[in-house]
């Protein structure tokens, strides 16, 4: 575990103890956590992910803070990591719509200036729905099983479904740290403060749309009409990127996820996994629902 006298000599605090011992500590200059890195170029990426939404001034992140050099990370005998600001308090987005889609559209001009080298692209076919269901252990209760396999038709329509709606391949996919859940929209000062998570970049609208939707479960529709509002006004929520995040919403990877989930476990908690997969399932066609009935308005307006 790194040494507290080793982050005061490398940042310049005062003072410092640990809160969670080579996780966060308690400085003069309030809390910080640590985040560790097992691989430096992906360490890099998110510095100059952070650096390049940042000067964008959409809001506040949890950016790296410079060592006493001017270093964004610090490389100890344990290996390298970086310093961030903790901050607990959760942002509340209703009525503040607004700021929320100023981070959305930030995101997603930055990703489009990103290195995509280290993104993970996975890919959905109907394949690995199948194959999904079919590996699922002897262990796994044979009526959640029976459940899954029937689940795994309406699973294979939605893919169909979304297979057909018409994008483009040549279409330039942003490149992002993905977007988390709304927990991890804070605020400081009374701004908008996003703690990213720092994981594999993401190409694409994937998480995005896992976004939208758990804000439309979490604040309803009025919220989320106004959110899609404010994301128009941006511009940069065009026609284009509106059928991208259809397409995620409706691609099946709730259903895939659960499976993943289910083959490890047995009994009570095979079943509340599968309780959560459709409370998902609901909410993914939910936000596919109001997502499109919103689209079709905007586009009968044009067209009046």
């Amino acid at each position: 575990m790194v040494e507290i006298e080793q982050l005061k000599a490398a940042y310049g605090f005062h003072t410092a103890e640990w809160v969670i011992p080579g996780e966060t500590l308690k400085t003069e200059r309030g809390v910080k956590t640590i985040k560790w890195w097992e691989n430096h170029h992906l360490m890099n990426w998110h510095i100059q992910w952070r650096e390049a939404l940042d000067n964008r001034g959409v809001c506040l992140t949890n950016r790296m803070i410079r060592t006493k050099d001017h270093e964004m990370s610090f490389l100890c005998s344990e290996g390298w990591m970086t310093l961030h600001d903790e901050v607990t308090s959760l942002f509340s987005y209703q009525g503040r719509e607004d700021e929320l889609a100023a981070l959305i559209e930030g995101v997603i001009n930055t990703g489009y200036t990103m290195d995509s080298r280290y993104a993970a692209n996975e890919e959905l076919t109907e394949k690995t729905i199948t194959e999904a269901v079919g590996e699922l252990p002897d262990s796994v209760d044979p009526i959640v099983v029976s459940i899954l396999k029937k689940t795994m038709d309406e699973a294979i329509t939605r893919y169909k479904k979304a297979e057909r709606l018409p994008v483009s391949q040549l279409e330039k996919l942003p490149v992002i740290d993905p977007l988390a859940g709304l927990d991890n929209g804070k605020e400081i000062f009374g701004q908008l403060f996003w703690s990213f998570p720092g994981k594999a970049p993401e190409m694409g609208y994937r998480s995005i749309s896992f976004f939208l939707r758990d804000y439309l479960a979490a604040y309803g529709k009025v919220c989320f009409e106004r959110l899609l509002e404010s994301l128009d006004e941006s511009k940069t929520f065009d026609e284009a990127i509106v059928i991208r995040v259809l397409k995620e919403a409706l691609l099946p990877w709730d259903f895939v996820d659960a499976v993943k989930e289910i083959s490890g476990k047995k009994g009570e908690e095979a079943s509340e996994l599968l309780e959560k997969m459709y409370q998902t399932w609901e909410q993914s066609r939910a936000l596919v629902t109001a997502l499109s009935t919103w689209f079709d308005g905007k586009r009968e307006k044009v067209a009046n």
